[in-house]
């Protein structure tokens, strides 16, 4: 860890919104999951090929994607995160993490840079960055949006971003790409049974299948939020093994037992579902607006566009940037 993101850590979060930005009026900025979008067109949409016989089915489905999403909320402040690899700071923690999903299809492996050529040509913000992934970033980018003064949408299916939203002026809240439903904090307790604050501890319990966390052998999710509703956090529960039986859930008096053997799992799914929201993303605070606004598509976008066979899609993004 460098000596500036120490120095950044160590700083309080904003507790007011910036003094020349006021509550009622302030857009918000939406971090929108590029990867997720990406992924999500590669299996939605019917294949297709460039001009010089590429595969580009999902970038152009992305793109259709990222043009009725903007279309019904009119976003104007925005950025496209991407994961920048498969590899992370994760995989050094635990080589276990995500080897369950092997590598991408080979026709969706090169359509990756193609997605973020075409984002930026459409003009907007691209976040990647090498060791992190998008949730990272998004993270990130929403503490340092916060400290701006600007309340942020988290567009993205993916739940360990629960743990980013928030109440607090100016608030974050959790957005999901298809259905358009909002989950803020009242939402992530209603669907989780803890708030926000506390996912990273009950996931550290229950694991992640989708991304291979183990989490504590034999906890499921009402066990993991009963204790997690009684003792607060996974240290808290360690450190009062004796009193677990007592919790009031059924097979509490085998619970004490079961995290006793996974410990190690426990501190290390906890190791692994926590974002890292210091990621070193260059934002710049005084003058975050201009730089996530965005501003249409790029005058040199019809080349890449018609390379696509996608100049329909290059002129619904001008009419709908026109208005």
């Amino acid at each position: 860890m460098s000596n500036q993101t120490e120095l950044l850590r160590q700083q309080p979060a904003p507790s007011q919104p910036h003094p020349a930005v006021r509550r009622d009026n302030t857009p918000s900025v939406y971090l929108i999951d590029g990867t997720s979008l990406l992924f999500r067109a590669y299996y939605g949409m019917h294949p297709r090929t460039s001009e010089d016989g590429l595969e580009v089915g999902a970038v152009v489905g992305m793109g259709q994607l990222l043009h009725g999403f903007l279309r019904r909320e009119r976003a104007s402040l925005c950025a496209v995160v991407f994961d920048a690899g498969q590899v992370t700071f994760r995989n050094r923690i635990d080589p276990r993490y995500k080897a369950n999903r092997g590598d991408p299809p080979p026709d969706l492996e090169p359509q990756f840079p193609l997605a973020q050529q075409l984002v930026r040509a459409l003009g907007f913000c691209v976040l990647s960055e090498a060791d992190y992934e998008a949730d990272d970033l998004m993270a990130t980018a929403a503490r340092l949006a916060r400290a701006a003064g600007y309340p942020v949408r988290l567009v993205s299916p993916d739940k360990d971003l629960a743990q980013v939203v928030s109440d607090t002026w100016p608030e974050v809240v959790l957005q999901d790409p298809k259905s358009g439903d909002l989950l803020d904090s009242k939402g992530v307790h209603a669907k989780f049974g803890v708030p926000p604050e506390q996912i990273v501890e009950y996931m550290a319990l229950v694991g992640d299948t989708t991304d291979n966390v183990l989490g504590v052998r034999g906890v499921g999710p009402k066990a993991a939020r009963a204790l997690i509703n009684v003792f607060g956090t996974v240290d808290k529960i360690y450190q009062n093994l004796d009193r677990v039986a007592f919790i009031g859930v059924r097979g509490a008096k085998s619970l004490g037992k079961k995290l006793s053997a996974g410990h190690r799992e426990a501190v290390l799914a906890r190791q692994l579902v926590e974002l890292d929201s210091y990621a070193p993303l260059d934002w710049p605070i005084d003058s975050l607006e201009r730089h996530v606004c965005w501003h249409g598509p790029e005058k040199h976008a019809d080349a890449f566009f018609a390379r696509l066979r996608a100049d329909y899609l290059l002129r619904n993004f001008r009419r709908l940037f026109a208005g």
